[in-house]
């Protein structure tokens, strides 16, 4: 039992790790083309893209080395999980 509480700390503790609190977090992340900038949404790393309006992530289109997500009216490419509700 005590190994398993220590094993759910450790995965917690990792999941926070990776949120970001602001733009400067996500260095590690790149954007695909001109039209995105980096963006630290709801505490996960993303690319946004500056024109492309939507309702539902099908919306979306383009490369994206992760998973279309719809936040906001806004196309973004990024994880999708962590805080905050995502349309996706």
């Amino acid at each position: 039992m005590k190994v398993t509480i220590v094993v759910l700390a450790v995965c917690i503790a990792l999941a926070y790790a990776e949120e970001c609190r602001d733009t400067g977090d996500c260095g590690h992340v790149t954007c695909p083309e001109q039209d995105y900038v980096l963006d630290c949404a709801h505490r996960q790393c993303t690319c946004t893209h500056t024109t492309a309006r939507c309702v539902a992530a099908r919306d979306c289109s383009g490369q994206c080395d992760r998973d279309w997500h719809c936040v906001d009216g806004q196309c973004r490419c990024g994880f999708g999980f962590g805080g905050g509700p995502v349309g996706k």
